[in-house]
């Protein structure tokens, strides 16, 4: 019967992965799951081996660096994965039935400028916006709808990616006001900023195309912070229930 590993060497794999600066829990399973999948193999070759000759030539089979390659490249993984979630929902919006929401928020925005007639307010309203989003964002919804509370203080590369949306909520939120406001810099004159003659086709073009970025922007930023955050969040207390407090 070829040797297996047991539960009490289980839990020295897991210290041994402390050992080695592994300090997240999904990754010190799925690094515990491959070296002990390693050392069987090599007990059905080498039945005789001592469980701490089988661990580290297991080891070895990690390169130089150990763990370290194996730990950068499982973040870009979870990284890539929840870009291609956050893209996922961003181009729904551009297919039957979503396209007509799109259509009415551009329509909506558009409407915004036309009213005002005035591209100054306009930008000030967007600026207002942002800030109530802002407040919101981080004083009610992160911690109502998106922290996670874990037991044992116990680290999480899944939660590492989460609390990198977090920290990086303002510069999504903030980056397309900045480009609006120098694609506006750069198309009309600051006089034109207070009174904006929509007599001029192009004019009318160029309030168009701007309307459909902004509406662009919020999906994206709504992609980014809230729907790929909140699966973030579904897929760990799917995992690891029992860590969530």
């Amino acid at each position: 019967m070829n040797r297996t590993i047991t539960s009490k060497e289980i839990q020295k794999l897991f210290e041994f992965c402390r050992e080695q600066k592994v300090e997240h829990y999904d990754l010190q399973v799925e690094l515990v799951d491959h070296l002990a999948s390693l050392m069987e193999e090599q007990w059905e070759k080498q039945p005789g081996l001592s469980f701490d000759t089988a661990m580290y030539s297991a080891f070895k089979k990690f390169g130089y660096k150990g763990f370290r390659e194996i730990y950068e490249t499982k973040k870009k993984e979870l990284n890539k994965k929840y870009v291609q979630i956050h893209l996922q929902y961003f181009y729904r919006f551009f297919r039957w039935p979503q396209i007509l929401l799109t259509a009415l928020l551009t329509f909506s925005v558009f409407q915004l400028v036309i009213f005002t007639e005035n591209l100054k307010n306009v930008y000030f309203v967007f600026l207002g916006f942002a800030v109530f989003i802002s407040a919101f964002f981080y004083f009610f919804w992160y911690p109502k709808k998106l922290k996670i509370d874990i037991k044992d203080n116990t680290r999480f590369l899944l939660l590492e990616v989460l609390k990198l949306r977090y920290q990086n909520f303002l510069l999504v939120l903030f980056v397309p006001l900045n480009v609006l406001n120098i694609v506006l810099l750069d198309i009309f004159d600051r006089s034109e900023w207070q009174t904006l003659s929509f007599e001029d086709p192009l004019n009318l073009l160029i309030i168009g195309a701007l309307s459909f970025l902004m509406v662009c922007f919020g999906i994206l930023f709504y992609g980014f912070s809230i729907h790929a955050s909140l699966k973030i969040k579904q897929h760990f207390t799917e995992q690891f229930p029992e860590f969530i407090k």
